[in-house]
């Protein structure tokens, strides 16, 4: 560490020592920016000030006060332009982790490459560029950083890192593969070639092929645990439980201590032998009782097991873990609610703060307003979770919207929606989402302006193209321009029953009957749908198929007694079909 570092740590250690971070994203934990200060042998406080520069003094303090009052463009921009000036480690590093922070990719490349030059045997500096390389999915760049990373520090977990990042295309993982191949690893590391091929194979839908590159791997390492928990997954991802199974058993013949094979063990039990996963996972508890991740799993076996109880347990004792305390109290709200405590659950659910099932939380909180409060403060809710979960602002938009649906009110659903756009002009979800309700309401103009909003964005969408054409029939008789959008969706997902109903639909309003009957039959032979049902009988009926047409109506009625569409083309051909 330099003078500069020395000084900065001295006079402003209030700052560098809790530098506060808000959160960055919808169920993201409070970031704290940190650079830690290395044990250094200080002499007096003049001798490590003299050598500072009073601009760089004074832009390291504007950017500690901004980043104390969580300003980070203004920190940001002080502290990359002082990591260029003076190219000390840690300002280059604090400037880093606010890019990093505020997604600022440009600069956060910048600092990464500034401090692999600066300081080009940090296994840290290098971990950066890996980290920036991806970001920006040059994924070749990364490598090189990932290769030096496990050649010199035996980093193989970083090298890893490459190897699952998203790749745009198949032939980008083909040349990373080749490049992979060429690596200069030593004899005693080549080995992992094969490993790290057999990752990308895997990305690949190469399943057979990685397959290969492990074994091979494990011929050579054959208590590697990264191997042995990949192949497991590789096997268990082909339905063949049982032999991933035995391979974890045998390893764990070997490594009977070994945490993460058997948690994988236990895990891949609970599909077919749960009662041998409740013991596994008891296993596990035995080395480390407080082991969060295997107390929320143990719940989770529990709860499918109908074990409510003991479940609830485990989920309360996984609440301690910061990582899983929303997933276990979105389930600690489900008991609850179940359990008729609509307090408690409520509770439960509002302490959801991200994850999968954030916004089944949310869904949960303000149905249970509505139905034991009000709307209105179902409403509100949801308004305050917009406020402090922007990122989760056009789905909690379309929760309120469904909320006002279900309670029959689709003009205010109409109107959230609508509100919805004004804070985020031409969302798709959004936009599909209107459409629909207008749809409803016989707003054809709406709806079809709607749709082609996200059609102008994304031309090839299936489900967008079939449902303007499908509703263009529905309001319009404009049937050949419909056909044609929806023979465009059928191109795209030609196995989509609902798209081939669509088809058949189409094709009937055009007056190719015999055609339109062999779509609506492949349609409901795929999905006994009663919507489909409704339209395969009225072909048949046309075609004085009548016994046919009446028993497809009634098998739709079976699964959805009263549905409109089938008892509206009954009363409009058969009446007396209803009387009976």
């Amino acid at each position: 560490m330099n003078h500069i570092s020395r000084a900065v740590l001295i006079l402003l250690s209030w700052v560098l020592a809790s530098c506060v971070a808000s959160p960055q994203d919808a169920g993201d934990q409070a970031t704290t920016i940190t650079i830690e200060p290395k044990q250094t042998q200080l002499n007096s406080v003049e001798q490590l000030i003299k050598p500072i520069a009073i601009d760089t003094l004074y832009d390291l303090l504007v950017g500690d006060v901004a980043l104390g009052r969580n300003q980070f463009d203004i920190a940001l921009d002080n502290y990359s332009r002082q990591a260029r000036l003076t190219t000390d480690h840690e300002v280059i590093a604090l400037a880093y982790r606010i890019a990093e922070h505020v997604r600022n990719q440009s600069v956060l490349m910048e600092m990464a490459l500034l401090w692999v030059e600066q300081a080009p045997n940090d296994p840290e500096a290098h971990r950066a560029a890996l980290a920036a390389y991806l970001t920006q999915g040059n994924v070749q760049a990364a490598l090189i950083h990932g290769s030096w990373l496990y050649q010199n520090h035996d980093d193989l977990d970083s090298l890893l890192l490459v190897m699952t990042a998203d790749f745009d295309s198949p032939a980008q993982i083909d040349l990373l593969i080749n490049s992979v191949k060429i690596l200069p690893f030593s004899e005693k590391k080549y080995p992992y070639i094969n490993l790290l091929t057999a990752v990308l194979e895997q990305k690949h839908g190469r399943l057979e092929q990685s397959e290969f590159d492990l074994r091979e791997f494990l011929d050579i390492v054959p208590d590697d645990q990264r191997g042995l928990l990949l192949l497991s997954q590789l096997l268990h991802q082909q339905n063949r439980s049982a032999e991933s199974i035995q391979l974890l058993s045998d390893a764990l013949e070997r490594h009977p201590t070994n945490r993460k094979l058997r948690l994988q063990y236990a895990r891949f039990l609970t599909t077919n032998t749960p009662s041998e996963a409740i013991t596994q996972f008891e296993i596990l508890r035995t080395y480390n009782p407080k082991d969060q991740e295997v107390n929320f799993l143990l719940g989770l076996t529990q709860l499918s097991g109908g074990n409510v109880k003991a479940a609830e347990d485990l989920f309360k004792q996984a609440s301690a873990e910061p990582s899983l305390r929303s997933d276990a109290q979105y389930h600690l709200g489900t008991i609850s609610e179940k359990n008729g405590d609509l307090v408690a659950a409520m509770s439960h659910y509002t302490q959801v703060r991200f994850g999968r099932n954030y916004i089944a939380a949310a869904s949960r909180s303000s149905a249970l307003l509505a139905q034991h409060k009000s709307m209105s403060q179902a409403q509100k809710y949801l308004q305050r979770m917009r406020l402090t979960q922007p990122s989760q602002a056009v789905t909690l938009f379309q929760i309120e919207s469904n909320l006002l649906l279900k309670a029959q009110s689709p003009s205010q659903a109409l109107v959230v929606l609508s509100a919805g756009l004004d804070d985020f002009p031409n969302d798709p979800q959004l936009l599909y989402a209107r459409s629909m309700v207008a749809e409803q309401q016989d707003n054809f103009e709406l709806a079809e302006q709607d749709l082609r909003a996200i059609l102008a964005k994304d031309q090839n969408n299936a489900t967008v193209l079939n449902a303007l054409g499908y509703t263009m029939i529905l309001h319009t008789e404009r049937y050949e321009e419909a056909f044609e959008l929806i023979t465009k969706a059928y191109q795209l997902e030609p196995k989509d029953p609902s798209i081939i109903d669509s088809m058949g639909w189409a094709l009937f309003k055009l007056g190719k009957t015999e055609q339109a009957l062999d779509y609506l039959k492949q349609a409901f032979e795929i999905m006994p749908d009663p919507e489909i049902a409704a339209h395969l009988g009225e072909v048949h009926w046309v075609l004085d198929n009548r016994q046919a047409a009446s028993t497809v109506w009634q098998q739709g009625l079976q699964s959805a007694p009263g549905h409109k569409g089938i008892i509206n083309t009954m009363l409009r051909l058969r009446p007396e079909m209803i009387e009976q």
